[in-house]
């Protein structure tokens, strides 16, 4: 609870020919970190198997699978796929690509197809019905006929110089030119033409299609459109039937391709020889047994396994498994980093002063029971971060309800407040809630130093733990400094104990450079006189250090009166609109709804950033250095 879970080294030696099955063992537990093992005397001669091409392969593989997944309108993994072993997935994945290239492919071509009837269709349908010829065809022995457009500004022109002998069909105006049909006798052709061609007559032109009259190619045109409507619409319901089809083999194929990568890449981690291979990865200790067990099994026993304990170390991974309560804080450890293999998790000391100091400064039965519902109805969605962002607020809503029955405060009203476990932030002595700050800050700190001392002895660093500004030293200057201010000890007995504590956090680093020069061991480092200023610069910045760290605690006090300040001011603007509108005025009640509602939003927010603020830079500071790497287990699940 209080550390990372341990952690044992698991090494097998196995045969090349069992390695996949006991890879699938592994994967499907998903426990096993596999370590990428460099050939060696310690490990196996040969380096492990160059699988780049394979990888490509399945790279490839999954690029035209997501390709062909947006071709066909499907969502990531939209249906549950069953198991398909890899070549059947990339068969499976070259069938639906070929049926869907056809569809596809019909469907282009109808659309452009379609897209050409468009067009024509759209030109000659001013003259559907009409039995008009097309372009030249209309210049008969007995009578000239014309059909065409011009300018629509041209028209009044045509219409009053046209020969008498003539006639024109007016037909529909379209893009500024109006389409017409022109008539006239032998005797009469040549004067129209010329009037035509004054107007900037455009003869229509032929359809592509041969047809008697312009009527019937418009028509023919229109049918041909329906004709390939109809198609395009039979090809679509062809794609999504094979969209639907296609789902589930394709959620199946990408499970195999994903496996098979996951697996060529696990494989890159092992070296050996001709015939055997040597596998290393990092285990959970209390699964070290089952899972070496299993490996044993899924090799056929034709292997050889054992298991050690991790030693402290930055190689070792880190996971994090707090108490079930309290495990949706763990994100705010790993918001910060991870302890290296060896420290202490912080993530129950972190939970809980993070749950006191948000109620402290944020203490409403009211407002906490509201936070508690929000909390309960996010955690009650499916998505796992919503979830745990749930529950963490539902622990803060405790917090407040807890410490507003502390203060009396049940949404700020009056009457409540003779229930007090304590007193409201705003009355009596203001001083009394700052000196709760300021020794919560002090528990707060000296937990973090004790964490730091412990951490420092698990890493075999005795000196720091005793020495160091955040070790034994640093705890008793800095309790010595706060019964001193608080008039509990007495200079004589305090200010030689906080100057010894100065001292060795001064002389520690020179009296280290000393033994490591005498030893040979100083060589790119600075200088005496460097290292000598830096050391007393570092003690004099721990003293100023502990003295701010400290009063920054004061800020939860501040904060739980601003709180408190905010619903006094509600019920004193309901006071004030009641005195102007008559006693339970809409305009109190909605001066008090927005009052409360403020609180909850703004003041919960500042609460939680207030606290998140004192976590990282007061209590964090102190011994966590987040250099841990987390624990990534090798796993075939959700493939």
């Amino acid at each position: 609870m209080f550390s990372p879970v341990r952690m044992s080294r698991l090494e097998a030696v196995l045969l090349k020919k069992d390695a996949r099955s006991a890879l699938r063992g592994l994967g499907g537990e998903g426990a096993v970190e596999i370590i990428n093992s460099a050939p060696g005397p310690e490990t196996a001669p040969a380096a492990p198997a160059d699988n780049s091409r394979g990888l490509a392969a399945c790279s490839a593989s999954l690029a035209r699978l997501g390709a062909l997944r947006r071709d066909l309108g499907l969502a990531p993994r939209s249906a549950a796929g069953g198991e398909m072993a890899y070549p059947a997935a990339v068969s499976a994945l070259e069938e639906l690509e070929n049926r869907a290239a056809a569809l596809f492919k019909r469907q282009k071509e109808l659309s452009a197809e379609a897209a050409v009837l468009s067009r024509e269709s759209e030109r000659l349908a001013v003259y559907s019905g009409l039995p008009l010829p097309p372009a030249g065809s209309g210049k008969y022995n007995y009578l000239f006929c014309a059909t065409g457009s011009v300018p629509a500004c041209c028209l009044q022109g045509l219409l009053a110089k046209r020969p008498a002998n003539s006639a024109l069909v007016l037909l529909a105006e379209k893009e500024e030119r109006r389409h017409l049909a022109a008539l006239a006798g032998p005797a009469s052709r040549a004067e129209l033409e010329k009037e035509l061609k004054a107007a900037c007559f455009r003869e229509a032109e032929a359809p592509a299609r041969a047809c008697a009259t312009l009527g019937e190619a418009a028509g023919c045109l229109m049918a041909e459109k329906r004709r390939l409507a109809e198609a395009l619409k039979q090809t679509g319901l062809e794609i999504d039937s094979l969209a639907a089809g296609a789902a589930g083999p394709l959620a199946a194929a990408e499970r195999s391709i994903e496996i098979e990568r996951r697996l060529l890449e696990a494989e890159q981690a092992l070296p050996g020889t001709e015939a055997s291979l040597f596998f290393s990865g990092w285990v959970p200790m209390e699964e070290a047994a089952r899972i070496g067990h299993g490996l044993g099994r899924d090799s056929g026993w034709r292997c050889a396994v054992e298991a050690s304990p991790a030693g402290a170390g930055s190689e070792v991974p880190v996971l994090l498994k707090p108490p079930r309560l309290l495990r949706p804080f763990a994100a705010l450890v790993k918001g910060y980093g991870l302890p290296r293999y060896g420290e202490a998790d912080p993530t129950v000391f972190a939970a809980l002063s993070f749950l006191f100091m948000f109620g402290m400064m944020f203490g409403d039965v009211g407002h906490g029971a509201a936070l508690c519902a929000a909390g309960a109805w996010l955690s009650r969605r499916r998505g796992g971060k919503e979830a745990g962002a749930g529950r963490a607020l539902f622990g803060c809503g405790l917090a407040a309800i807890l410490f507003g029955f502390v203060y009396g405060s049940f949404f700020g009203l009056e009457s409540f407040r003779k229930y007090a476990l304590w007193r409201d932030p705003l009355g009596g002595d203001p001083l009394a809630l700052l000196a709760a700050a300021v020794l919560t800050g002090a528990a707060v700190i000296s937990l973090g130093v004790i964490i730091n001392i412990v951490n420092r002895f698990r890493l075999g660093d005795r000196l720091g733990a005793a020495l160091d500004r955040y070790g034994a030293a640093g705890l008793a200057f800095y309790w010595t400094a706060l019964l001193l201010a608080a008039g509990k000890a007495g200079a004589n007995f305090a200010l030689p104990v906080m100057g010894a504590a100065l001292a060795c956090w001064a002389l520690k680093e020179p009296a280290l450079y000393l033994f490591r020069r005498r030893g040979g061991d100083a060589e790119g480092r600075d200088g005496f006189p460097a290292v000598a200023a830096g050391a007393f610069a570092g003690a004099f910045e721990g003293a100023l250090l502990y003295l701010a760290n400290t009063v920054s605690f004061v800020r939860l006090a501040a904060y739980a009166m601003c709180h408190a300040a905010l619903l006094a001011s509600a019920w004193a603007l309901r006071d004030a609109a009641d005195a102007a509108w008559g006693a339970n005025s809409l305009a109190g009640i909605l001066a008090v709804i927005a009052g409360n509602a403020a609180a909850i939003g703004l003041e919960g927010l500042v609460a939680g950033v207030q606290a998140l603020r004192l976590e990282y830079y007061e209590f964090f500071g102190k011994f966590f250095e987040g250099r841990g790497r987390p624990f990534r287990p090798f796993t075939l699940k959700g493939g």
